[in-house]
């Protein structure tokens, strides 16, 4: 009974060791990205490093149609640096959708979608970037720098508007309790002339709120803007 109770255990921390050490890791890619009616792709694939073997885990289409009466073209993605989130702007009735999918063992779990303010129905050079917990949108409605920062609920966190205030480039801080806002409201062009700094995570923040600091020191300005 000693020995089977001695094994037993042997047989458990083995097990508990193999766990710990083997980890699972996902990616999301884009399929056949380019080769759609808008230049999107057809369907995103979520893929499991488990085991020292890579897994389709599924192959994810949303279905939706876009104002074209064809299902929704994927169109870019962002995944957050933890692998466990991941952003995709998909075509939409008018402007594209960004959709926000946790990641888990047995597929994308779609958990909220809304539009992103393009100006049409493409991306028009709009980029999208994850952070640990928001995704952050450059877009260009009006030919334009728009930045957007929604976090991974899919709140509003902040607008940042070039009309007025000649927004450049915006930037979140690795903390991701601060965000950088570079301007040039004299010339509306780069290189920026000033940075504006907002605390993120009180409310929504717009381009016409109130900054923390705002400095014109060309050497700061120099580290975190051009």
């Amino acid at each position: 009974m000693t020995l089977l109770k001695s094994r037993c255990a042997s047989v458990l921390l083995l097990s508990a060791i193999s766990s710990a050490a083997i980890a699972t890791d996902y990616s999301v890619a884009i399929v056949n990205p380019g080769a759609g009616s808008l230049r999107g792709g057809s369907a995103v694939n979520l893929y499991a490093v488990k085991d020292g073997k890579l897994h389709l885990v599924q192959e994810y289409v949303l279905q939706q149609k876009d104002f074209t009466g064809n299902l929704a073209e994927p169109l870019e993605l962002a995944v957050n640096p933890k692998h466990d989130f991941v952003y995709v702007v998909y075509t939409g009735q008018s402007v594209p959708n960004i959709v926000g999918f946790r990641i888990t063992p047995s597929g994308l779990d779609r958990e909220w979608e809304q539009e992103i303010q393009t100006g049409d129905s493409s991306l028009q050079g709009t980029t999208i970037t994850a952070g640990e917990s928001y995704v952050q949108e450059n877009t260009y409605p009006i030919g334009s720098l728009l930045v957007n920062i929604v976090s991974q609920t899919g709140a509003q966190l902040l607008k940042d508007n070039y009309a007025d205030y000649g927004l450049i480039s915006g930037w979140v801080d690795p903390s991701e309790t601060l965000y950088y806002s570079c301007r040039n409201n004299t010339t509306f062009t780069s290189p920026a002339s000033s940075v504006s700094v907002f605390k993120l995570g009180e409310g929504v923040i717009t381009y016409s709120a109130t900054p923390v600091l705002t400095s014109t020191d060309p050497i700061f300005i120099e580290s975190i803007c051009n």
